[in-house]
């Protein structure tokens, strides 16, 4: 192996890709790898596509606790019976199967009807969980899915390779905020989470330039006895490390501490603020049938709406 040449041949890559930068057209439809108006040769003006519109993420919520408890011939069965599935519904409801990754799928959908179409496809798609249930009596299968709308860009990469592996050496690189927020969601939904809490009752400093209390005509500022329902993080701030002035205590006269532990279960299916809004403005009555999510997802700051719907079949 000429690992000297091999470095260089990956450096020129490395700057090609720098120095001749993509141009993008919008589309409406969904980009395909087999586009022809989608580029990746070293050397040409590279061409990719913008699209905005909704996409899904949809994952297996407990897939390594299923893995560990089940054989592999029962976990086989569900992932292609779940895999299928999912693809069925992106079918049903015009959407494309863009990524398949282990037990996490990615379906992106043409921009007509995309709000409609990605809320229904995300509804099949928890009914079809409910189906695998009571098909695999004994296996306690759940998943969880995440809907975004934004504004994303479409690359092709890859490198040429001769036989079998062409096709496998080649993929679309989607790029921007929905896909990644679409994916964060897919983390959380239908997800238990304990988050641990300190009631503390003490002596707090408080610095608040809008606290006038209507016996005094500027602000109070000083030690305040109070009892907060504080969390570790903000315990810590509490009673913090100064390299000027040492250790520095927000809090004393602490006369009762207690810990709570608090769970919180997030909806199988959560949507954006904005896939909600849109949906809201077709089936007003529909989208009653969604609450907003109480507590906070990490990188997202929009509101989030989620539900536990499947269909009603007559």
């Amino acid at each position: 192996m000429d690992l000297k040449r091999l470095m260089t041949d990956i450096e020129d890559m490395i700057t090609d890709v720098r120095t001749k930068k993509f141009t993008y057209n919008t589309s409406s439809k969904v980009p395909s790898l087999s586009g022809c108006d989608l580029t990746y040769e070293s050397g040409y003006a590279k061409k990719g596509k913008c699209i905005e519109t909704c996409v899904l993420f949809v994952d297996i919520r407990n897939s390594v606790e299923l893995t560990c408890k089940h054989s592999t011939e029962t976990m086989g069965q569900i992932y292609t019976a779940f895999t299928k599935g999912v693809l069925c519904a992106a079918r049903e409801y015009c959407g494309y199967v863009r990524n398949i990754i282990g037990d996490r799928v990615m379906v992106v959908f043409p921009v007509n009807s995309c709000f409609v179409n990605a809320v229904n496809c995300a509804i099949t798609i928890n009914h079809i969980s409910h189906l695998i249930n009571k098909v695999f009596s004994n296996v306690d299968f759940r998943c969880g899915i995440g809907v975004d709308y934004g504004e994303m860009r479409v690359i092709k990469v890859g490198i040429e390779r001769k036989g079998d592996e062409n096709a496998e050496n080649k993929g679309l690189v989607w790029v921007g905020k929905p896909a990644n927020l679409a994916s964060r969601l897919t983390d959380f939904a239908g997800k238990m989470i304990e988050d641990e809490f300190y009631n503390v009752t003490g002596m707090f400093y408080r610095y608040d330039p809008l606290y006038i209390p209507s016996f005094l005509k500027k602000p109070r500022n000083g030690w305040f006895e109070e009892r907060r329902r504080i969390t570790a993080e903000q315990l810590a701030h509490e009673l913090y490390y100064s390299p000027t002035n040492g250790l520095c205590i927000n809090i004393y006269n602490i006369s009762s501490f207690e810990k709570e532990m608090v769970k919180y279960k997030y909806s199988p299916i959560l949507i954006s603020d904005k896939v909600y809004s849109e949906f809201k403005k077709q089936f007003p009555q529909r989208a009653s049938m969604w609450k907003q999510e109480k507590r906070e997802i990490r990188d997202i700051t929009f509101k989030v709406w989620g539900t536990d719907l499947c269909w009603k079949l007559t």
